[in-house]
């Protein structure tokens, strides 16, 4: 199959030309500059990108991870590609979640691809902005096994506030088995900081959010991650959980190859403004309901910031438009820098000839109108439409 477009992101620029793809694969690029081809499907002068690659995703289009089905995993993944994500690490501290996504993975679906499993937790430290901190677990090994146990080797990363009692030993069991160790809710500052990525620490979870900021006199867990050239730091450019001033701050201090963007997407990606019933009923719990405003936040009664409803595909016109970043620059944000983190590179991140068909067709308002996986169509709008759990939303939302 021959694919044309006169703008590919290919080769850290952008290229007008043609994608061949036999088997899965990119086989070669053909410049138009050189060739003048009749390709199987012209896209004409909508962009294609690579893959988007989301390591840090609890939910979306109605559904979320924790307490999914694995029927409601695959219309996830499904709902992920409509937003031009090929790759996903779904986000849970929940044991049997982790096996049901295990279980998922096994199989072929018409959507994203299941990279890893990611949990955010369950050993925290702090709350976002307005919230209300009921206190979180403390590290337990015993469950920490059940973890890795349940996961079936496909756990990737886990998140831990490093300034916890026995922070260290639950590092040092996850490393043990070659899962990455990540720093998130913590009131660690920059010398507590600073211990844990000494420990073995190597990604910021969602930088500058739940975390120490930056103050002149101790510039806490966000300076170290973006000082230390071991961590990898998760961003996300939404707008609306870092302002794009921050995140200008950050990427003049952060060397790029270790940037990654993120959605941090929740059930709540996708739906309607209105009000909801929440993702916690404990009646001390700030987020008992949820709030979905005009502009994107999703919010708990107090105002905190509960996850997003903004997909990675909306940051990375954040960063094009309203930023005046070379897309081919981003790129490396959401395809190549993840891949290489956690190992995939060599076949994932970028539409190298011999690397994986994985790549999104976007509009002009960066809009996915039609996502490949292995080289297959995965989600075409013309054809799939919105995607979104419509059960979800006689369930779930209680007024406007």
């Amino acid at each position: 199959m021959l694919i044309h477009s006169s703008r590919i992101v290919i080769f850290n620029t952008i290229k007008d030309g043609y994608l061949r793809i036999e088997n899965g694969k990119i086989v070669r690029f053909y410049d138009a500059a050189s060739y003048d081809l009749k390709a199987d499907v012209d896209y004409g002068n909508h962009r294609i990108i690579p893959g988007i690659f989301d390591t840090h995703n609890h939910g979306g289009f109605g559904y979320r991870i924790d307490i999914a089905s694995k029927d409601e995993i695959r219309h996830y993944l499904k709902g992920l590609a409509s937003v031009g994500v090929t790759e996903i690490f779904p986000t849970t501290t929940v044991p049997q979640a982790m096996e049901n996504v295990y279980e998922v993975s096994r199989e072929i679906n018409d959507g994203a691809t299941i990279m890893g499993i990611h949990s955010e937790g369950p050993w925290g430290a702090r709350v976002g902005e307005k919230g209300v901190n009921t206190g979180y677990p403390a590290v337990d090994l015993e469950v920490a096994k059940t973890m890795v146990e349940k996961s079936h080797g496909l756990l990737k990363l886990v998140d831990i506030a490093p300034e916890v009692d026995h922070a260290k030993d639950a590092i040092d069991f996850f490393l043990s088995h070659g899962i990455t160790m990540a720093m998130y809710h913590t009131n660690a500052n920059y010398q507590q900081a600073n211990t844990g990525v000494d420990w073995g620490i190597t990604v910021a979870t969602h930088l500058g959010n739940v975390m120490t900021g930056l103050h002149h006199r101790d510039v806490g867990t966000l300076g170290c991650g973006l000082l230390r050239d071991e961590v990898d730091c998760e961003l996300i450019c939404d707008g609306l959980h870092v302002s794009l001033p921050m995140i200008q701050i950050m990427l003049k201090v952060k060397d790029h190859n270790h940037i990654m963007m993120i959605s941090d997407n929740v059930q709540y990606c996708g739906a309607p403004k209105g009000r909801y019933v929440g993702m916690n009923q404990d009646p001390k719990s700030d987020r008992k309901y949820i709030n979905v405003t005009e502009d994107g936040f999703v919010l708990s009664d107090s105002g905190r910031l509960s996850g997003s409803s903004k997909p990675v595909i909306y940051g990375i016109g954040n960063l094009v438009e309203k930023l005046h970043m070379p897309l081919e620059e981003v790129a490396r944000f959401f395809a190549e820098n993840p891949n290489r983190k956690y190992g995939f590179i060599d076949r994932k991140g970028s539409l190298e000839p011999g690397k994986d068909a994985d790549f999104v067709v976007i509009s002009d308002d960066y809009q996915a109108l039609v996502t490949y996986v292995n080289g297959r169509i995965v989600y075409d709008r013309n054809v799939d439409g919105t995607i979104f759990n419509e059960d979800f939303i006689k369930t779930y939302r209680i007024g406007d």
